[in-house]
């Protein structure tokens, strides 16, 4: 009888927004000072894990450490700035001069084997560059089964930096549950080849990962079942479609070398580990048990909303949590600002948080909670002609990078004032034929022309629903147009419907074409 089985996956999937647990590092209040120094102390209560596995973040042989970079507006990584610190009994503390041009902090929490926090080869992660963190070695049995391959991490504004900061952790974890072995017909099968494709390359600041990899054993190296309540579990950045082959986890014994295989397809873990703070548990589905000889066993992945991400935790049945309103890049907003599960439900995704270099004039008591691009584009592809003629002011101010609203608004204004405006077409179009409805909530601003900075961050995301968007705006190549004018002119970016990339900022030629994707502010 064959024994090479092969376990598709049926999914039953829902987003999780984990509450304040182990998957949490809660920052203190810290504040910048009239000496030019930043003070932040970061603290990892156990108090706050009491009612969950009531585990600290202590894993043996390992120590943790938290890192401090800084980004300009431009998003680039300020050089030299490079603070790190020990995470010791929960807590730790920043004190360092605040770097010129700093917009953005970022911070990154993980752990290093030994008791030397700078010994970086000996971290499961290489974080030289806190915008692409990547595995110091993607063949490496710690990755599985293993608390300290877990980490954190936040990006923080530097104009705010005092407040509460929350470090999350980056990761979905895949795992199987020790009481599932049998149902899934994996009883005496002990050891684990996992081969995990996944990704790497994440940036803190921008939430999203952009390499694919394989996550394996190294030669001669050799995973057992876990004996905790996880049998195996590993954790994955957010996968998008640069993942394209499939998953498979192997179990086998020393008298079983064909043993069992769980199969996880590309679009699956597209779908499934997509986002941050997912449990996504294989299991056995109760409709279909496993029958001896069976070679094709349904097998549903389930989201568990009691996820606590540590080893041995327990996950207490019970009504699920509410979902959290917190926003992060690539969630769907509806009409009214809030955060929906699908496209279909939506009007934009968020590409940036709020902190950014903005000075927009919105509404008395609004703070920018994020920014979010239509998912439909406002205009046609349009002649942008000689706008020059408006007069518009030079807005190529670094300092106000995220200021598309008040660019924007200026180029409405002289607009106003043209004895034609038909004759500028594209901006005639946005202003006065938009293709988008008006936004009538008190969470958003208007819509908008996005700065040269946020349009390059928006077109940079790897929502599917947006680049599907933006690919079929038309029929070939084309300008999506900005609201940033330099000395030289418009400014726009080249979008390839073909494989969905954008090139480098350029100006828009007079009498050439371009389409508008607006974009909108959300509000707390």
């Amino acid at each position: 009888m064959k024994k090479n089985f092969l376990y598709s996956l049926l999914a039953v999937f829902g987003m999780l927004f984990a509450s304040c647990s182990q998957e949490e590092i809660v920052s203190t209040s810290g504040t910048g000072s009239n000496d030019g120094m930043v003070r932040l102390s970061v603290n990892v209560s156990d108090e706050a894990l009491v009612t969950r596995a009531s585990q600290s973040l202590d894993v043996e042989g390992y120590v943790m450490r938290c890192i401090c970079q800084a980004v300009n507006a431009e998003g680039t990584l300020i050089e030299g700035f490079n603070e790190i610190v020990a995470v010791t009994d929960g807590k730790a503390s920043f004190e360092f001069e605040a770097p010129e041009g700093a917009a953005n902090y970022l911070f990154w929490a993980d752990y290093v084997e030994g008791s030397d926090i700078e010994a970086s080869k000996s971290a499961l992660y290489n974080a030289t560059s806190l915008l692409e963190v990547k595995y110091n070695l993607n063949k490496n049995v710690k990755l599985f089964n293993n608390p300290a391959a877990d980490a954190f991490c936040a990006v923080a504004s530097a104009a705010n930096i005092g407040g509460s900061i929350t470090l999350k952790r980056p990761f979905s974890r895949i795992a199987i549950k020790a009481s599932d072995l049998e149902k899934l017909g994996l009883t005496g099968l002990d050891i684990i080849t996992p081969s995990i494709n996944a990704m790497q390359g994440y940036s803190v600041l921008n939430q999203t990962a952009s390499a694919a990899v394989t996550l394996q054993l190294n030669i001669n190296e050799t995973l057992n079942v876990s004996t905790g309540d996880l049998a195996f579990y590993c954790y994955v950045f957010p996968v998008n479609s640069t993942v394209t082959k499939n998953t498979n986890i192997k179990f086998t014994s020393a008298s079983d070398e064909i043993g069992k295989s769980i199969s996880i397809t590309a679009a699956e873990m597209q779908e499934k580990a997509s986002s941050s703070n997912n449990a996504v548990y294989l299991t056995p589905d109760e409709d279909n048990p496993v029958q001896p000889g069976d070679e094709t066993i349904k097998v549903d992945i389930i989201i568990d909303n009691e996820y606590t991400g540590e080893e041995g935790g327990t996950e207490e049945p019970g009504t699920d949590p509410t979902p959290s309103t917190e926003l992060a890049v690539g969630d769907y907003i509806n009409t009214n600002g809030e955060k929906v599960a699908t496209a279909e439900e939506a009007i934009a995704v968020v590409f940036a948080l709020g902190g950014q270099n903005d000075n927009s004039t919105y509404a008395e008591g609004k703070t920018v909670e994020a920014y979010a691009m239509s998912l439909n584009k406002a205009t046609n592809r349009n002649r942008v002609d000689t706008y020059t003629d408006l007069g518009l002011a030079v807005t190529d101010d670094a300092a106000n990078a995220y200021a598309g609203l008040a660019f924007s608004t200026a180029i409405e204004t002289a607009l106003g004032t043209a004895s034609d405006a038909t004759a500028y077409q594209m901006f005639n179009s946005f202003f006065n034929n938009s293709l988008v409805e008006a936004t009538a909530s008190e969470n958003l601003s208007e819509w908008y022309i996005p700065s040269l900075a946020q349009l390059q961050a928006a077109l940079a995301t790897t929502n599917a629903d947006l680049i599907a968007a933006l690919k079929a705006a038309y029929t070939g190549n084309y300008y999506c147009a900005s609201s940033t004018v330099t000395a030289e002119g418009l400014q726009g970016i080249i979008y390839n419907i073909t494989d969905g990339t954008s090139g480098s900022p350029e100006t828009i030629g007079t009498g050439a074409s371009a389409v508008v994707f607006p974009v909108v502010t959300i509000f707390e």
